[in-house]
């Protein structure tokens, strides 16, 4: 065995408990920690086997699921649902909490953190009031500016002080969207733009605890975050040697098709950040984590974090 792997539920910043599993190596010195944050509509669960294959390299890695996911959710009302007031902050606060959880767990080890789609932008969030609690950052799948946020986060916004729980059409048109490129696929379907890897689709489809529909309060988060996240100033407040890998699929219409990655990078390095990777994966889509090349990414990620040790 190369890990022992334990489940809690524990208190967050509020009388609300979140999931999470620590996966810790048996095999010792422990070299670093890695906390993996988990994208919207699915959950920790998904990342149990890249967990195990950091842990097998003597990582010792977190994952949680935040709130209105997986089994964080107690109550069938709070499915897709943060909380009412500053959902945003909620999530970055949570995923603080988890951060400082290794931490104690482990003080005298260098902390790294991964975030992928949603938990990209929460990662980026949380960076710019605790970059000096990590030695680096893998940025999975995430995105650059938007057009128009402004304007959809202020009707969001209405929409989660008139109904917050209420499931929005923003979820159907979400999948429209993203799915645009790929309608002449053979066996096109909603998660088409998650992945080339049918396997992947599949299991994402025939999982009960992925794409349950985001409500009101939701999205005002998710899109709240986003252009946070975004902002040209975003990394004002992280130090220039900071270390960030950026990794994205080719064509994750999320990213761009890697154009908003390539702009992030592109303005990051403009503001004097000097330790920057990126690895785009050809042909790959937005779940590079969950492709047939998943093994390739992932010892791109743990060299990475080894050069950075």
């Amino acid at each position: 065995m190369t890990s022992q792997k334990s489940s809690y539920l524990s208190p967050g910043f509020s009388e609300k408990k979140l999931f999470h599993t620590l996966f810790t190596p048996v095999e010792i010195p422990v070299k670093a920690t890695l906390l993996i944050i988990h994208g919207m509509q699915e959950h920790s669960g998904r990342y149990s086997e890249i967990a195990e294959y950091f842990a097998a390299r003597r990582l010792a890695v977190l994952t949680y699921d935040h709130l209105g996911h997986g089994k964080s959710v107690k109550d069938k009302k709070d499915i897709g649902f943060f909380q009412l007031d500053q959902p945003d902050e909620k999530l970055i606060s949570d995923a603080e909490a988890m951060g400082e959880h290794l931490h104690q767990h482990y003080p005298d080890v260098p902390h790294f953190i991964l975030g992928h789609s949603m938990g990209s932008f929460v990662t980026r969030c949380l960076l710019q009031k605790a970059s000096g609690k990590f030695s680096g950052a893998v940025i999975v799948g995430t995105g650059g500016p938007l057009a128009g946020i402004s304007l959809i986060k202020g009707y969001l916004s209405l929409a989660n002080k008139i109904a917050p729980h209420h499931p929005t059409y923003l979820n159907k048109l979400f999948n429209i969207v993203n799915n645009k490129r790929f309608k002449k696929d053979k066996d096109f379907s909603d998660t088409s733009w998650l992945s080339v890897n049918p396997a992947n689709r599949k299991a994402f489809t025939e999982d009960e605890l992925c794409g349950v529909p985001f409500t009101n309060n939701a999205f005002y988060a998710l899109f709240s975050i986003y252009k946070k996240a975004t902002a040209r100033n975003w990394a004002a407040s992280i130090p220039k040697s900071f270390p960030f890998l950026f990794i994205s699929g080719q064509n994750d219409p999320i990213g761009d098709f890697s154009k908003g990655v390539k702009q992030t990078v592109n303005l990051l390095k403009q503001d004097g950040f000097k330790d920057i990777n990126t690895n785009i994966y050809p042909e790959m889509r937005h779940e590079i984590l969950n492709e047939a090349i998943r093994e390739e990414v992932l010892n791109d990620i743990l060299q990475w974090i080894s050069k950075h040790l």
